[in-house]
């Protein structure tokens, strides 16, 4: 593992700039999973070891989505270095690190991608309304398939077929008790609804109704089996179902590998889409439930969570017999409803550059 400080200071001034880019990268509950190692004009992208475990779950899901948010800074990063028109050179990895790259001899220094500035996640309900046939053209001249990572576009149709699926996936991820932690975890209760926290969830920015607010609050404190008895875990899904379906569509990224940089081109997909989507004026939200709960299912499906792995081996069967076009082996990897909706009425902020990034250590 590469060691490293917490020191932004002295960077090349193109690196700096690179790097406020890639800080800025979606990651689930906002927890910033990711170590940004440089030496000179050469940058390692990591999992931080600390906030890469600190999504709960199983250690399956924790790691895959950091490594996918670590893709997603990696775009962020090779968006601002081409608007620079930078030359990056792709290293082979510092040991440690997911993707380490060299970026040189930028010529311009031109102002920030307005699309990268401006996506951010959207959990209102969305209006509905269907898309036309060239912009489902256009997204998908926009995001072509990346290192084994495959982008499809799906409208109302798909978004209909996918609500109870969604809803029972929800509903199982929150009866999960690791799960269900980790997501309470990365909330800021006592934060104000639109007071922009820098690491995790304000309450606010979940755009929750009155009742659902105290079905989440309900999770800090009520046994498991008085959450169940309540229909706790069944409100959480009707909520997942409603999203879905007010939704014009779904975006689904798929891949074969289970191999760590596939998740990194997933979450370099992910960015992609997410800003092909800004940039048309459209709201986006991803719904990883079911891609996470799969990758529990994988991962140790004897865990107190997943005692009985059957109702998750069930919905993740459902979830691929929506997309019958897909090949046997891929895996649903990240799906993500879209359409237009008001803008959120509380955003989410992120740690400052230099909480990030370390240089490398000299080893003697």
């Amino acid at each position: 593992m590469i060691e490293a400080t917490s020191a932004s200071s002295a960077l090349p001034d193109h690196i700096e700039r690179i790097l406020e880019a890639a800080r800025i990268a979606p990651s689930h509950d906002n927890l910033q999973p990711w170590r940004f190692v440089v030496s000179g004009e050469t940058i390692s992208f990591l999992v931080d070891p600390e906030r890469g475990r600190s999504h709960g779950g199983a250690l399956g899901p924790a790691e895959r989505v950091a490594r996918i948010a670590v893709g997603a800074a990696l775009e962020c990063a090779l968006l601002r270095a081409g608007r620079m028109g930078a030359l990056v050179r792709v290293e082979e990895p510092a040991p440690g690190a997911l993707v380490t790259v060299t970026i040189t001899q930028p010529k311009r220094t031109p102002e920030p991608d307005k699309a990268l500035m401006r996506r951010t996640t959207n959990r209102r309900t969305f209006d509905g309304r269907p898309l036309d046939d060239a912009t489902f053209a256009w997204l998908a001249e926009a995001t072509p398939a990346l290192e084994g990572a495959r982008t499809r576009w799906f409208g109302r149709e798909r978004v209909r077929v996918l609500g109870p699926i969604v809803a029972e996936g929800e509903e199982l991820f929150y009866a999960d008790p690791a799960m269900r932690e980790g997501a309470i975890r990365a909330l800021h209760f006592d934060a104000r609804d639109r007071e922009e926290v820098k690491h995790g969830l304000s309450v606010g920015c979940l755009e929750l109704t009155p009742a659902e607010r105290l079905t989440l609050d309900a999770f800090r404190h009520t046994p498991a089996d008085r959450l169940a008895a309540m229909g706790a875990f069944r409100k959480m899904g009707a909520r997942a179902q409603r999203l879905v379906e007010s939704a014009s569509g779904v975006c689904v990224i798929s891949v074969r590998s289970k191999a760590p940089e596939a998740d990194v081109a997933v979450g370099r997909s992910l960015q992609r889409a997410w800003l092909a989507l800004t940039r048309r004026g459209m709201a986006a939200q991803p719904m990883g439930a079911i891609p996470m709960l799969e990758t529990a299912l994988e991962a140790d499906p004897g865990s107190a969570g997943l005692a009985d792995p059957g109702p998750v081996a069930a919905v993740v069967g459902a979830l691929r017999a929506a997309f019958p076009n897909f090949e046997r082996d891929e895996r649903v990897a990240m799906l993500m409803r879209f359409g237009w909706a008001p803008p959120p009425t509380s955003s989410v902020r992120r740690l400052p550059l230099e909480d990030s990034v370390g240089k490398a250590l000299d080893p003697g």
